[in-house]
């Protein structure tokens, strides 16, 4: 059996939640985000659902999958790796073709690697 073929078995994310998580990881504009950050969830302004979340279906689906959690406490306005989570982002990191070291690099640290 090829390696393409054992792909979707062995790898945690699909190809939205990888290209969700780059876009949200990655550096940019010289500014390094952090795992303990989270990740910012954007709040409906205006409308019936003023004050909520508004909150992606990659991320809501990642949320139901236990690899993140949005805290009450936040209010819903930030989503945090589980330990399931982390374990799973450790998995792509030391993969190598799906987080770039150069603009991923920083997040070796945080994940023991």
């Amino acid at each position: 059996m090829s390696d393409a073929s054992r792909e979707p078995q062995t790898l945690p994310f699909s190809p939205s939640e990888r290209s969700f998580l780059r876009q949200e990881l990655g550096a940019a504009f010289g500014h390094r985000k952090s795992l303990a950050q989270g990740i910012g969830v954007a709040v409906w302004t205006t409308g019936p659902r003023k004050g909520e979340p508004k909150v992606p279906p990659v991320l809501a689906g990642l949320v139901a999958r236990g690899i993140m959690d949005m805290p009450a406490e936040d209010l819903g306005r930030r989503a945090y790796f589980t330990q399931t989570g982390l374990a799973a982002l450790r998995v792509l990191y030391e993969d190598g073709r799906y987080l770039d070291p150069d603009r991923f690099g920083h997040l070796r640290e945080e994940l023991g690697l």
